[in-house]
This record gives structure tokens, sequence and C-alpha cells, in this order.
């Protein structure tokens, strides 16, 4: 499970070495990268997932005295996930190149393919919850730089922030869950957790609400659905690789594993299941008002995902048992069709329906792959969706009647917009057309088998699942023992009978027949009937909110001039040392006597900030700067602290290099305007800055609590391994503090960089702007220098 985890990762630094010399062959490798993560079907089949059988476990120590472990555990219901992660990520990688251009960046695209892929496998292999959040935010990450690849269009730019962004919201959402959960379980494993005493912990409601906060998130459930159809921007293969089988499935996982700790509360189902079937419906009603194949996919992904939200938030055997099935389903036709997509988009140049009529003529095999995969998304027989529909509206009845209206209103609208998918070939064939009449294509031909076996397994995959149920059951039943569902006694068939299921089923049926007679009038309706408030509304007014209130605070601290700033600064020194002055009256306590070297240094220091003030001049002023920095240097060295000197040194060295650097840009020197007034203010400043930061240091001299010190002086050698206190505390007793300074100066440095590097394309252009453009131009330049 390790080398699951991790070979993707691998080959994605293979990849992005070796992309500039195999162009798109880069794809075969990528597909490699998978095969450690195909080849779990082993441990899948056998006994580990039986009920009676212990689930795979591997533990790599990472911070082993922090609780802080790789632990992978190898469940039925992980096993089958990470199978199935497998297979569409290999398929996605194969089918990518015979998909994407010779211009397309490959040392990017499969990178970040196979990250994403590694990143969604210790997800759902991870036992150790602190490494599953840092998995889920590796998807989070991933998924932004693949729905952002073609960064030059704005529409991808703005779906990957829009991702990122609602994702980072679940993110917060699940790193407190999982606090909660660790110390309320006495564990930081999901095997470990006591489940009796967070149960009774008052960390219960909190942790719940926040674990559906996270999964509501990842999976686009209302009113969190607003980015899935943003991210339809990203190539083709990563649709189909990200809202079929991974990305938009981590939330179902999390409510998947984490149902069996908060299963038990009617909150869980309280929440999860009307909001599960609302997603479903509203996902189905917005899926039909779609022209564009791959919006229309994109929103039936919603539906797809609240649905089996709906069936997994039941938290009962005959739920899971449903939702496991439908799962399967899913990801196999849903992937099917977004591949079959990319290939009408590929070999037609559009994905419009309304410019496309009659393809059956021109792609036959694409016709029989999209009618197989449409017909198992619609939940028709004898295909495998129409099983697990069966099951969904089974598990619905017991839910209530509510439910199984809007459920078989929603199945309606599936069936309403599968019927608009595969209407396009039917019908004369009409050459697609641009808005001008001219044709998108010169010519319409079958794709090649790069591009058409993918999707043909998978559907092939959803016609297995239908004609022989056994085989959806069996892999169904590997998740049993892990979901608690192994006692469930029902089977799937295509025909059990004349029951309840079947009659609603036939009803749907109607349903959508009338909404196909009347799809005009439907559609009519749905253009015109447009909501006051909607969640991309929201979204943007949000942002902009933001953007403004950032704005105003920017405009009312960083905009005024630097001699009010420093006012604000010293008020606020002055403000810290009376605070602690006030907490900590007894501030005067009894100090060592200092030898009388630091005499001389002290009245250095003194003379050097008495010289800047009174100084006139840039040069005398920049001079006795570094003359105040130095100064602290040689206290540190009689101070007995040679590190803190050395650092002092290259920073006061590096500042006076920067100020002699820009001395030639810097403004006049000058006397700022002071009125009387002002200058007595300036003046009470400075001294309660000064009194109040001196008060500050002598309160910290009286310890609330015994120091920490003699802790490190005892313990540097013997823990740390090293002689050197200083260094030994910076790098293991504050390991975490110092690897963050160092990701701040990281950041500042990148964004210096860029700055940079913008000022002198900014530059660049400008002086194209304005250079002369003819010998007039020219001429007339010459004269006015």
């Amino acid at each position: 499970m390790t080398l699951a985890v991790l070979f993707p990762l691998i080959m994605a630094a293979v990849c992005a070495l070796l992309a500039r010399s195999l162009g798109r062959r880069t794809g075969y490798l990528a597909a490699l990268g998978f095969v450690p993560a195909l080849l779990l079907a082993v441990p899948l089949a056998g006994n580990s997932v039986e009920p009676g059988g212990s689930p795979l476990s591997q533990v790599t120590g990472w911070v082993p005295d922090l609780g802080l472990n790789f632990a992978f555990r190898g469940d039925g219901f992980s096993l089958l996930f990470a199978v199935l992660i497998g297979v569409i990520g290999a398929l996605a990688s194969l089918y990518s190149v015979a998909y994407l251009s010779e211009r397309e960046r490959f040392g990017r695209f499969y990178p970040y393919l196979l990250l994403f892929g590694g990143s969604m496998l210790g997800l759902v292999l991870s036992d150790n919850m602190i490494a599953l959040f840092a998995f889920w935010e590796m998807t989070s990450v991933t998924s932004f730089l693949l729905i952002g690849l073609w960064h030059t269009r704005s529409e991808a730019r703005d779906g990957a922030v829009k991702a990122f962004l609602v994702s980072a919201l679940g993110g917060l959402g699940l790193l407190a869950a999982v606090a909660l959960l660790s110390v309320a379980g006495s564990s930081t494993t999901l095997s470990g957790l006591d489940l009796e005493a967070v149960r009774a912990s008052p960390f219960f409601i909190p942790a719940l609400l926040l674990t559906l906060l996270a999964a509501f998130t990842k999976s686009a459930q209302l009113p969190f659905h607003l980015w899935l159809p943003t991210a339809m921007e990203a190539p083709t293969p990563v649709s189909a690789f990200l809202h079929s089988a991974t990305m938009v499935k981590a939330g179902v996982v999390l409510v998947a594993k984490f149902g069996l700790i908060f299963g038990g509360s009617a909150l869980w189902g309280g929440i999860i299941v009307p909001l599960g079937v609302a997603t479903m419906f509203w996902g189905s009603w917005r899926a039909l008002k779609q022209t564009d194949l791959k919006a229309l996919l994109a929103f039936s992904t919603v539906s797809q995902l609240g649905l089996l939200m709906a069936l997994y938030g039941l938290a009962d055997a005959e739920g899971r048992f449903a939702a496991t099935t439908h799962l399967l389903n899913h990801a196999a036709f849903k992937a099917a069709l977004f591949f079959v997509v990319g290939i009408i988009d590929h070999e037609t140049g559009t994905r419009e329906t309304f410019r496309l009529s009659g393809l059956r003529r021109k792609l036959p095999l694409t016709f029989a792959v999209t009618l197989l995969a449409t017909l198992s998304m619609a939940g028709l027989p004898p295909l495998g969706g129409f099983i697990s529909k069966e099951l969904f509206y089974e598990a619905m009845i017991h839910a209530g009647s509510g439910f199984i209206a809007v459920s078989v209103i929603g199945s309606a609208f599936t069936l309403a917009y599968c019927a608009r998918l595969i209407s396009i070939f039917f019908g004369d064939f009409r050459a697609p057309e641009d808005d001008t009449g001219q044709p998108l294509k010169s010519q319409i031909h079958e794709a090649g088998p790069g591009l058409l076996l993918p999707p043909a397994l998978l559907a092939g995959a959803a016609l297995l699942f239908g004609v022989l149920p056994a085989s959806a059951e069996w892999l169904t039943r590997r998740a049993g023992a892990a979901l608690d569902f192994a006692d469930y006694e029902g089977h799937l068939y295509l025909w059990h009978g004349v029951t309840p299921a079947l009659l609603l089923t036939l009803l749907t049926w109607g349903l959508a027949a009338l909404l196909v007679w009347q799809a005009a009038r439907v559609y009519f309706l749905q253009v015109h009937l447009e909501f006051p408030l909607s969640s991309n509304r929201i979204y943007r007014g949000l942002l902009i909110g933001l953007e403004t209130l950032a704005s105003r605070a920017i405009a009312g601290t960083q905009g005024l001039a630097l001699p009010d700033q420093l006012r604000i600064t010293l008020a606020a020194a002055g403000l810290m040392g009376g605070y602690a002055v006030w907490r900590a009256p007894q501030v005067f306590q009894p100090l060592e006597p200092l030898p009388l070297s630091t005499l001389p240094i002290a009245v250095l220091l003194v003379a050097g900030a008495l010289g800047v003030l009174l100084s006139r001049n840039r040069l005398t002023a920049v001079v006795l700067t570094g003359l105040t920095g130095f100064g602290s240097a040689v206290a540190f060295l009689a101070m007995r602290a040679p590190d803190l000197a050395l650092t002092q040194l290259l920073i006061e060295a590096v500042t006076v290099i920067l100020f002699l650097l820009v001395f030639r840009s810097l403004p006049g020197f000058r006397s700022l305007p002071r009125g009387r007034v002002r200058g007595v203010i300036d003046v009470v400043l400075a001294g309660s800055a000064g009194i109040g930061a001196t008060l500050l240091v002598l309160a910290s001299i009286r310890f609330l609590s015994p120091p920490i010190s003699p802790y490190y002086l005892e313990n540097a050698y013997k823990e740390g391994g090293g002689k050197n206190v200083v260094n030994v505390i910076l790098v293991d007793f504050r390991g975490w503090d110092t690897l963050g300074e160092i990701m701040v100066v990281a950041m500042v440095a990148l964004a210096v960089r860029s700055l940079v590097r913008l000022g002198r394309r900014g530059q660049a252009r400008s002086e194209k702007d304005t250079a002369p453009t003819s010998p007039d131009l020219l001429d007339l330049q010459k004269r006015q220098s």
C-alpha cells in the first residue's frame, strides 16, 4: 500500500524530467505510475476483506513521539476505492496520449496528474487522521493545478481558484475535526479511536458538523456545488479522472468512513439525507438546461454525488450497500461519458448540442459506447445503473415519502437530460458550423483506438454490472466488513418482481417521457426561471466584499506617510509596555551586574541613535544607522552569544549595502513639516515607546512560571546531540518554528523575484510602446531632448 501511494509521486518526478524528450509518450510512463494501485486487486480478492479477516496494515514512522506515522489500512472499502483510482488514472493517462496536442506542456500535465493520483490514494488508504488531512489538502492543491492547466484562459483560472477556495474552506473544517476526534478518542488513527469516548465527548457535535463541512465542500453538495461546473475548463482526461472516481468522491469517502463514528446520531442523517436528495434534484434540473455536453455532465455529477451522499447518510446496511454499488456504476459510466465527450469535441470541434446531429453515421463506434454509458446513467435495463437506481428507490422508500417524491422527480430529469445527450447521434447528419456558417472541421471520422479503448472498457463494465449482477455484487461485498453491511441479505438482480421500486421506476419513465415530449417548453421555462439568489452570486459578493475590506484596511494602515506609520508603531510599543507593567507590576527585580566593558558599547549605541536623529545628511544617517547595528553585534559578542552576533553582522551588512545601492534613488534630504503640537506628540510617543520597551524587558525577567531555559541547557546534548545550545533549540526544540520562518523567507524571496520580473516586463513594454515608429517621430524626439 505504501508503494501504491509513493510510486505515483516518484513517477511524477520522472515524468517531469523526461517529458521534454518523450513528448506525448510520457503518458505511458504516467500509466505505469498506477500499476501498484492496480495490484491492490490481489489483496482485495483475498481473505483480508472478509468479515473475520484482518485488514492489511502498514505503518512507517514519521514523528513517532508525536504519534505521527504514515499508517495505511487496507480494508475492503479502501482497497476497492484504491483499485478504482488506479483503473481510471491509468485509462486517463493512456487516453491523454491520443487526446492532447503536441503543444501541450507534458512536463506539467503528467506530473500534476500523478501527484493528484498519489494524493488521492493516500487519502483513501490512510488510517492516521493527520496524514489523511495532509493528503486531503494535497488533492486540493493538485486539483487546482490541473483545473488551471490552461491558465491563459480566464475561465480556467476562475475555475481553479473557485475550486481551491471552496476546498480550502472544507480543509480547515477537516483539520479542526481531526484535532477534536484525536483529543476525544485518545488516538490519531481511525482504527484506534475510542468510539464510546468520542460519542460521550462534548466535542462530538462540533466534530460531526466540521466533518460534514469538509465532505460537502469537496463533493459539491448544496450550496458548495458552484465550483464543479467551472472546473470543467480542465482538459477532458482531467475531468474524467477528477469527476468520476477521485476528487469529487473524496467527500463521499469521508462520509462513508466517518459514518461509522457519527452514524448513530440523528443529526448525521438528518443533515446529509435531505441535503443529498436536494442536491440530486437541483443538479439534474440544471443539467437539463445545459447545451454544452461537458457542462451537462458536470451538473449530472453534482446530481449523482447527491444521490451517493443521501445513501451513505442513511448510515444503515441497506444504504451503504446501495451506495457502494452505485459508486462502482457511477465511476464506470461517468468516466466513459467524459471520454466520449472528449472524442466528440476532438473530432467535430464543438460540444454544443444544437450544432450536432446525426453523428452515428460518422462515429458509429463512439455512438455504441455512448449509448451503453448513457443508458446506465439514465438507470435503464439491462445496465448496471438500473440496478443501483432500484436500490436507491428502495432505500428512499424507507426514509420517507417526501424523499422518494423528490428522488423520482430528480430521476425523471436525469432520464430527460440523458435523452438530450444521446439525441446528437440521431436525425440527419449536419456538419457542425460556427456562428458565421463556416464548418468547424473539414472532415469528421471515427476516433482511433487510443481514444476509443478507454471509454469502451468502462462502458463494457457498466454493461457487465447489469447483465451479470453477481460481478457488481462481488465487488460491493468486498467493502461489507469495512462499512458494516456484511450481514445485509439483499442481492443484486435485474428482476426482483413487481416491487414498489419497480412501480416508481415506471412512474419515473412516464414523467421523463413527458419532459422529452415538452422539451421546448421545459427549456423555455428553465431559461426564464431565474432565482434572485444563487451560490455563484453569493460567491462573487463575498469575494468583492473581502477585496473591498482588504483594500480599505491597507489604505487605512499601509497608505499613510512613513512618519505617521512610525507614530502608530511607537504608540503600540508604549501600550504593550504599559500592559506588561499592569499585568506584572513587580518589574524591578534585582539584575546581575554588567561588566564595565559593556559601557562603551552602550555609549556607542546611544551615540549612533542620537546621531541619526540629529543628522542632516543622508550618507551620515546611513553610516550612523549601521553603527547602531554593528554596536548591537558587539554587545551580543560581549555577552557570549557569537551566533546572534554573526546574524546581526550579516543583517547589518545587507541593510547598509541595500541603502547604498538605492542611495542615488533616494529623495532629497529635507525637514518634514511639523508644528509645535505634533512635535510635542512625537516626543511623548518616543519617550513612552522607550520607557514601554524597557519596562517590557524588565517585566519579562519576573517569571510567572519556572523558566524553560534550564531544560534546554540540560537536554541540548543529551536529546539534541549538539553542543551548541542555540543551534539545537533552532533545529530540534523549535524545529517547526524555524521551518515556518524558512518558508516565510522563501515566499518573500519568490514574491520579490516576481515583482522584479514584472517590473522589467512592464519597463520593456513601456519602452516598446513609447518607442518612435517613424523617422519623423525620431527627429521630433531628438529635438525635444
